[in-house]
């Protein structure tokens, strides 16, 4: 997955949505996701590359494990996903989610 950064705290491009990115190093990577059904209005699956770790500050969000459970997300809900876990990933009304790639 690609990234666009920007230092400035405005959103940037995202492959789905828009990302405000509030640190990038060789560590963590960390930010705001917001994005819309309009902007992703498929199901997403890919593979985490990374642990991912989110908490969903408004809409919802439906993210079913392959082989295993299906999350539906709500403002208040978090998440935590293990590398190399593959994910589908669902916007179900317009979302602002905050995460943390470790």
């Amino acid at each position: 997955m690609s990234h666009y950064a920007r230092r400035d705290g405005e959103y940037g491009e995202f492959p789905a949505g828009t990302v405000n990115w509030l640190r990038q190093d060789e560590n963590v990577l960390a930010g705001y996701w917001h994005c819309t059904p309009e902007q992703q209005p498929d199901i997403y699956e890919a593979e985490f590359t990374t642990d991912e770790t989110i908490y969903l500050i408004e809409g919802k969000l439906r993210v079913e494990i392959v082989g295993d459970a299906t999350y539906d997300l709500s403002p208040g809900d978090s998440a935590s996903f293990l590398k190399g876990t593959v994910g589908r990933w669902k916007v179900l009304e317009t979302v602002t989610e905050f995460f943390i790639y470790h």
